[in-house]
């Protein structure tokens, strides 16, 4: 088995700097996982149980066991159950750390050697910059998902923010400096894009289904089909006979004809 601390280790120690100040954290290891994954999961009495991943929180996910128990559990103490998604993911973990290296470089180069540099759980939130605390944040999911130029401007567009001061907002001052440095000296141009687009898209998948529709959606490694009981804003509710889930509509498929699968079926 590949153990999940000994890959992270590889990237936490691939910048002197990046080690030193801990800006790869425990949590980060998030990038190793997604929604849907069968995992292990180490237990101190049980040893590794198998179950899957419902939801990625900011430090910890929630898995469900093969007994039906949840279960909250750190990024640290999960394992894939195919090994061959470890080699695919630790490609977003060396995404991760190179954005790690080039932010603090950076950062350094305008300055801000004495600020620290952290990711974040955000996903609308491409970046932040916290002047009580002297850090700047970028969103890991941005980091590891999103064009390296676009990327690049949000740590420019953070550092600006640094350098014009809290009360400088997006004015005169800030735009300036932004120039300056090298960002897009406007609000949050990606960030716009990406939350509206986010948004299209989940109406697009809602617009497709109707109260009554009979449906099907992967979970839990099985096959569930049922049908649409309640349209609520993101997700529906799916009555499956003996069950009835919320499933993202983005998760859904139409099915006609088949009978609703029921405990014992697989």
């Amino acid at each position: 088995m590949i153990m999940l601390a000994e890959q992270f280790r590889e990237f936490y120690h691939s910048d002197e700097r990046v080690a030193d100040e801990k800006i790869l954290q425990s949590q980060d290891a998030q990038v190793f996982f997604d929604v849907g994954d069968r995992i292990l999961f180490a237990r101190n009495t049980d040893g590794w149980l198998p179950g899957t991943i419902e939801k990625l929180n900011p430090k910890r996910c929630v898995v469900l066991a093969a007994d039906g128990k949840r279960w909250t559990v750190s990024y640290m103490a999960l394992q894939h159950v195919d090994e061959s998604l470890m080699d695919e993911r630790a490609l977003r973990a060396r995404r991760l750390a190179d954005v790690a290296i080039r932010a603090r470089q950076m950062m350094d180069r305008h300055g801000l050697r004495h600020w620290s540099l952290h990711f974040s759980h955000g996903e609308r939130e491409l970046g932040r910059c916290q002047f009580r605390d002297q850090a700047i944040l970028i969103s890991r999911n941005h980091a590891v998902s999103h064009a390296p130029e676009c990327v690049e401007d949000t740590i420019l567009h953070e550092i600006a923010h640094a350098l014009a001061g809290h009360y400088a907002g997006h004015g005169p001052k800030w735009k300036a400096i932004a120039l300056r440095v090298g960002a897009i000296p406007k609000s949050r141009p990606y960030e716009k894009n990406l939350v509206e687009g986010a948004a299209r898209r989940h109406l697009e998948s809602r617009d497709k289904f109707r109260r009554g529709d009979r449906v099907s959606f992967a979970f839990s490694g099985g096959q569930f089909v049922g049908d649409i009981v309640r349209m609520n804003p993101k997700c529906a509710k799916v009555d499956c006979g003996n069950r009835v889930f919320s499933v993202p509509y983005s998760l859904l498929e139409h099915r006609q004809d088949i009978r609703v699968l029921r405990k014992g079926t697989f």
